[in-house]
Order: C-alpha cells, then structure tokens, then sequence
C-alpha cells in the first residue's frame, strides 16, 4: 500500500500523521510525507517591483522552506516511530517530499504524478479559511483528488469502531475489500451499515396503500439484507469483529446519524453508488457525509 499524507503546523496534520501510523501500519509499504509552500502569501499588491523587495521575497521564501523542511523531519521521526511497532517495519518505505504552489492543486497534482493507494489529509490545515465544514483544501482533493482520500477530522484510538456503509454497488464493494486488505483485525471492530431508501417522496407515500408500499420497497430490504449477511461472512472469515445494520430511509442521514451509535471513529464509503431506477446514489451521498460526520471519512474511489 502506498500513502501520501499531506502534513503542515496544523492539529489536524497531526492527527492524520497519528492516523495513518496507528491504522495502517501493518499495510503501508511506502510512505510519502509531503509539505506544499504556497508562494502567493508572499505577493503583494501591484505596483512596480525593486531589487530590495525581490531580495526580501526571496529570502522569506527560503525561510518558508526551511521550516517546511524542519516540519517534514519532525513527521517523518513522529511516523518512524509509530511504524517501528509493527511487523511490516522494514518493508516500510518513508519519503519526504516539499512542493511550490497552490496547496490543494499542490497535492492533487503529486498524488496524479506519483499514483498512491491513499491520500491522507487533515480537515482542516493552516492555510484554510474558517466558516468551511471541511476545509477548503481538504475539500478539493476530496472532490477532484485521482485516488481515495482519508480526511481525518479527530483523533484516532486503536483498537476503534469503524462505520463501513454499503449498498451491493461496484464502488461499495470495492470500499469493503480494501478495508479487508488496509486495516487489521487486530486494530478495528467493523460496523456495516445498509440504507434502504425511501423510493417515494413523502405526499406519494400518503396516496400509495401501505401494502403497496411494502412490496415496493421488499426488494430492496432483501437486497440489503443479502449485502449485509455477505459481506459479514467474508469479514468474519478473515478475523473481524463484524456488526450489520439495516436502515431506512435517506442514505447520507442515517449514515451520519449511526456514527455516534457504533462509536465509529472512522467512516468508509465507496466514492459512487448504484444510480438512477436502484436510487443509490452514494456519489454526492460520500461528498454529504464527509462535509457533515462528526468523525473522520475514507472515500475509497476505484
């Protein structure tokens, strides 16, 4: 498994450091550690330019890499020590990497260059603006990132609860077998969940006769039930503690609403779901959850 995680000054880069060397680090092979330094903080305004104000720009923009050379040092001890603990510690690889640019584009771009498994960011970093649920940056490589992207919002305890969602989707089963092969029986307890959607908006439901509406929504409660009782017997199989519920009604709510009743610390979703007549459509119900969940949020996109 490759990871690029993005670290800064912020909490929050901290926490997804903690993550990844508490969740993954029987998985991890390889380890990038990346840095971005956005070189517009020290532009100012218009007006002609001299030669002192290039030199003062130039050496504050040797400073700014400086420190971000000092931030990348102290990661990549902080995560050796972490990944040290596990079995898989010499196969392990740990780069740094430091880059000019846009911080988000900074980092959508390296992950598009270097094609990792996992990008790994903090909610928020140091150079968000407030008033966002996720941060802006967090919520742009979320959106237009190449690969799966782990927001890390808290943080993480191990062993821990983590929350998988399924719906029998290509990209939800594609989730459920990296999770079997990222994370360790040893490290987390699995709770599934699967929606049931209401296929009818509220007034048709007041028109339709409540045995209609049954047999309407039958095949799809014993869809997810079959999706549920599968994927319950493969986590089993391979050592978990496995838990599966089955839920009715808007996907994206009820998801965030069963964190705080599995205790779930991480979240797991596929990036897109079924679509259209099967009205699973876990695309913008992943981009809904990630923004509103009280804890941290993988995406796995295939």
């Amino acid at each position: 498994m490759k990871i690029l995680c993005a670290v800064d000054e912020s909490e929050f880069s901290l926490w997804a450091l903690e993550c990844v060397g508490k969740l993954f680090r029987h998985s991890v092979k390889e380890l990038v550690l990346l840095h971005a330094v956005d070189p517009r903080i020290l532009r100012g305004g218009g007006g002609k330019r001299h030669k002192k104000h290039d030199s003062g720009t130039k050496d504050i923009s040797q400073k700014l890499e400086a420190a971000g050379q000092k931030v990348l040092a102290g990661c990549a001890h902080r995560i050796e020590v972490a990944i040290s603990q596990a079995t898989t510690k010499p196969f392990a690889v740990i780069k740094t990497a430091l880059v000019k640019g846009h911080v988000a584009d900074s980092i959508i771009t390296y992950a598009e260059r270097s094609r990792p498994d996992l990008v790994v960011v903090g909610s928020r970093g140091m150079n968000d603006l407030p008033g966002y649920l996720l941060g802006s940056i967090s919520r742009t490589i979320l959106t237009h990132g190449p690969c799966s992207v782990l927001t890390v919002k808290s943080p993480l305890d191990v062993p821990g609860s983590v929350l998988l969602a399924l719906d029998g989707s290509k990209p939800s089963k594609f989730a459920a077998n990296k999770v079997k092969e990222w994370l360790s029986p040893e490290e987390v307890t699995l709770h599934l969940v699967s929606v049931v959607p209401d296929i009818l908006t509220d007034a048709s439901q007041k028109v339709f006769p409540k045995s209609r509406l049954k047999a309407l929504v039958a095949p799809l409660r014993l869809q997810a039930q079959e999706c549920l009782e599968q994927y319950r017997e493969l986590f089993l199989k391979e050592g978990f503690q496995v838990v599966g519920t089955r839920l009715q009604g808007n996907p994206r709510e009820k998801i965030v609403e069963s964190v705080p009743t599995c205790h779930a610390q991480l979240v797991v979703m596929g990036s897109k779901g079924l679509t259209g007549v099967e009205r699973f459509t876990m695309g913008s119900v992943s981009e809904w959850v990630s923004a509103y969940a009280p804890t941290s949020v993988l995406v796995v996109r295939h």
